[in-house]
């Protein structure tokens, strides 16, 4: 059995969340790193609290794990990780990969939607609390790091039975023709217009071209709200949405022609987009993309297509764990403290 099982909570950090083009381009502020120090701090004494023996944290060049547990009376019982040395995404699959490896019970994974990705990408299945920290907030959640601490703190020393208090999330596989290239996204993968991949954040979305989208919900901002415009797809929604997109063009008379709308794409932005088509996606459904043109995955150009090079992508069930932090927290709390009434009135 590794030397943590059961009883370790795992904390990543990435340091570049909420910092990236998108938020340079629009009305956003950026997510500094006195705010996320802050939330390690809360979500490391809450995981103590629920009854985690120990919190390990990703190590980055910011220090942001030393500089949060500074002064804290658990800090004895944390580890940070020396930074892998990528300054990317890298580490915080890297990161994600040790803890699967040395057996950490829950992780809470500070970021947006690509650093919730890395995490995937380095363990799939993942019993995860995904906290907002990034641009892009379309499958982490808003919630007080406090809570989610102790949450994953009960999960992961047992207290509770997974099973009980986490749902499978969704998760896009895509597989490059003619290469041994395969990769994940959690939200959406689209094709965009270009050859390059340069700044990786997207944000003209007059380039993108098409969409499979695995969580496309009306309330959030990104590229899938291009999709949940059309087809919204909630996140415990069986499949996915195929979306097609077109220029704006018109006919002889000058009237526009296909499904003209407008979607969030940014904070503080809104976009005009025409659609061409949109297709509802069983889970396993491939979808096939095709070059020339860039992929993005969750919001992040990724790989470039060449000519008539193809990329299969499919939606599926098998995606990180997801914790559901107040169904965990009110559990702990009733086996911590019964009031029934038996005892009611004493």
């Amino acid at each position: 059995m590794s030397e943590a099982a059961g009883y370790v909570v795992g904390i990543v950090a990435n340091p570049l969340a909420g910092k990236d083009v998108r938020r340079l381009t629009s009305g956003a502020t950026p997510v500094s790193d006195a705010v996320k120090i802050g939330v390690i701090r809360r979500a490391v004494v809450g995981a103590f609290e629920g009854g985690a023996g120990q919190v390990m944290i990703s190590g980055d060049r910011a220090r942001l794990g030393e500089r949060a547990v500074a002064g804290l009376d658990v800090a004895p019982g944390v580890q940070v990780f020396e930074p892998y040395g990528w300054h990317n995404g890298r580490d915080s699959q890297m990161a994600a990969s040790e803890f699967r490896e040395r057996g950490v019970g829950a992780v809470i994974a500070l970021g947006g939607d690509g650093t919730q990705r890395d995490v995937a990408k380095g363990w799939r299945d993942v019993p995860l609390v995904p906290l907002a920290v990034g641009t892009n907030n379309v499958f982490p959640l808003q919630m007080e790091a406090t809570v989610a601490g102790f949450a994953a703190g009960a999960v992961a020393s047992n207290q509770l039975a997974a099973a009980d208090v986490t749902s499978r999330s969704k998760i896009i596989d895509v597989a490059i023709e003619g290469t041994r290239h395969a990769d994940v996204a959690l939200v959406d993968v689209c094709l965009v217009r270009g050859a390059f991949v340069g700044a990786r954040a997207v944000w003209d979305s007059a380039s993108v071209s098409e969409i499979v989208a695995a969580v496309a919900e009306p309330q959030s901002v990104g590229l899938s709200a291009i999709a949940a415009a059309v087809a919204p797809v909630g996140r415990r929604d069986a499949g996915g949405v195929h979306v097609g997109l077109e220029c704006a063009s018109r006919d002889a008379q000058g009237i526009q022609r296909g499904r003209h709308i407008r979607a969030a794409v940014m904070p503080g932005s809104y976009s005009d987009l025409d659609i061409a088509h949109c297709e509802m996606l069983r889970f396993g459904q491939p979808v096939m993309l095709s070059g020339p043109g860039v992929l993005t995955l969750d919001g992040e150009r990724e790989i470039v297509l060449g000519p008539r090079q193809r990329a299969t992508v499919t939606v599926n069930p098998d995606g990180p764990q997801l914790i559901d932090v107040g169904a965990a927290v009110a559990m702990a709390q009733r086996r911590r403290y019964p009031f029934g009434p038996a005892t009611a009135g004493r």
